[in-house]
């Protein structure tokens, strides 16, 4: 099934509204220090619907503070008559149900289980600011999926390239041209395997078979973001350009030519 329309960034502007924080006055070391606390503006006594729903969701980037999930459905049928009206809020249960960094608003889509709250409402830990941020019905959601949406990729744009593994302390990207370049200069990427069939490149590293050089055909999907499935080790690594293969070849695995 075809995607029911391409994600749509959308450009509202919403009206400053000067708001008050709450204050805290205490001495450290002899020095007056003076935090602001800011107010969760979310509603304590709104409660559940009670009825457990799944929903499909796409995202939706808007030029404003604003719920941002929306149903393939009402994407459709509120195109052009007032579509913002009928975004929502979403609330993971737990911290661990946040989604995940390597979510892609062009890429993907979220599958959630959970449900409403009665009222129309803020996610619960949202902080008032200086902008405006109108209330829209609000989802509490238990279970979590990220899958890819359909998207069409055609042959015809696919692109080859020859990249190396750096073996770099972190859990950044690791990839790069086989051309020598500085490092400055080096463009960097993440590889996901179209389909999971493939080889994984990433797990190709063994720790010590250097050089590691291999072919792949495919496309770059992203160039600021993660392949689908990412989850890093430790912290939050930089985003870097994520490149999608259909083929895959290893030209150098160690000091031996190999191709698979």
């Amino acid at each position: 099934m075809k995607r029911v329309l391409p994600i749509l960034f959308f450009l509202f502007a919403c009206s400053a509204n000067s708001n008050k924080t709450e204050n805290k006055t205490f001495k450290t070391d002899s020095l007056l220090v003076r935090t602001a606390r800011k107010k969760d503006i979310s509603d304590a006594t709104n409660t559940l619907t009670g009825k457990t729903e799944t929903l499909q969701l796409y995202y939706i980037v808007w030029g404003c503070a604003c719920a941002n999930w929306m149903t393939p459905e009402d994407l459709k049928k509120y195109q052009g008559k007032g579509l913002d009206k009928h975004s929502i809020f979403l609330e993971p249960a737990s911290p661990e149900l946040d989604v995940p960094i390597y979510f892609d608003p062009a890429r993907h889509m979220v599958k959630v289980t959970g449900q409403f709250y009665v009222k129309s409402d803020y996610p619960k830990g949202t902080e008032e600011t200086e902008e405006h941020l109108d209330k829209a019905k609000v989802f509490r959601y238990t279970k979590i999926e990220i899958f890819k949406d359909n998207i069409e990729y055609s042959p015809k744009d696919d692109i080859t390239l020859n990249l190396s593994y750096n073996a770099i302390e972190c859990t950044c990207a690791q990839w790069s041209g086989t051309k020598p370049t500085s490092d400055t200069a080096r463009e960097y990427y993440f590889l996901e395997p179209s389909n999971e069939k493939l080889i994984d490149a990433d797990k190709l590293w063994k720790g010590d078979n250097l050089p590691l050089q291999i072919q792949v055909t495919g496309q770059i999907v992203s160039y600021a973001g993660y392949p689908t499935g990412y989850i890093p080790a430790k912290g939050t690594p930089d985003p870097a350009t994520v490149f999608r293969y259909t083929k895959i070849k290893v030209l150098k695995n160690g000091q031996t030519k190999k191709d698979d």
